[in-house]
């Protein structure tokens, strides 16, 4: 095989994109990784499988298309190169698309990986492939599509209490009131705007109470076990402070 074959630039990319992925996995599987931004670790969560399903796939992804790269004639007729790469564009498409309508945060070597594949793209339209125009129009079609169907993860506020809501709960009026009543704080959010973030937790109903304590935190579903949690918490701090309960006089002397 020729030299030249070997490092034209779309193999370069290629075996760029191979070492990179195939180093991730290592560190992976060490426990650690090339990408420590808050992105990585939540895309991660997200992945059926964990990110170990990514790195595998991207290593045969890479590999495969350094191969077909080389330039066999047989191949060439087939367009295979042409059709994985269009593939894994558009599956990019979403994936940035997720990370940027969806969670809001970027994983950097996902970052990266798109932009070996758009980059790759790129050369080889420049060298006459034309169809991979495809390729870009389904990258940029898979991205907008992600904000059509946005599931809204959302964040939840950092907020000592915040309560998931929805306008047709009585139950959630409920606790709105009693916290209004007995002067307790709690920021309010409504369901609509988190529901991926709930169904990510198997949570299938509200109201919900997240709870921001620390070191502790933790959620709390159902009117009378959010009245009883947030009771038992108030109740306790007032104690503390020297003053009295004013919804429970009987236990002040």
């Amino acid at each position: 095989m020729k030299i030249k074959k070997l490092f034209n630039p779309p193999a370069i990319f290629y075996l760029s994109g191979f070492f990179v992925t195939f180093l991730e996995t290592v560190y992976h599987l060490s426990g650690k990784s090339l990408c420590r931004t808050e992105g990585c670790k939540i895309v991660e969560s997200f992945v059926k499988g964990g990110e170990i399903i990514l790195l595998v796939s991207g290593i045969f992804l890479f590999g495969i298309l350094f191969f077909l790269s080389l330039g066999f004639e047989k191949l060439k007729k087939l367009k295979i190169e042409e059709i994985i790469l269009s593939v894994a564009l558009a599956v990019e498409g979403y994936l940035v698309g997720f990370q940027s309508f969806f969670i809001n945060e970027f994983c950097l070597f996902c970052i990266i990986i798109f932009g070996t594949l758009f980059i790759s793209a790129v050369t080889r339209l420049f060298q006459g492939k034309k169809e991979l125009i495809v390729a870009f129009l389904a990258c940029v079609c898979v991205f907008f599509a992600t904000y059509l169907v946005n599931s809204q993860i959302g964040h939840i506020t950092s907020s000592k209490y915040v309560l998931v809501f929805s306008k047709d709960c009585p139950h959630c009026e409920e606790i709105i009131q009693f916290c209004k009543l007995h002067s307790i704080s709690v920021k309010t959010v409504e369901a609509k705007k988190v529901s991926g973030t709930l169904k990510s937790l198997g949570i299938e109903s509200v109201p919900v109470l997240f709870c921001n304590e620390g070191a502790e935190k933790k959620f709390i579903i159902g009117t009378d076990n959010i009245k009883g949690y947030l009771l038992a918490k108030n109740l306790s701090n007032q104690k503390s402070d020297g003053t009295c309960p004013i919804f429970e006089p009987e236990n002040c002397r």
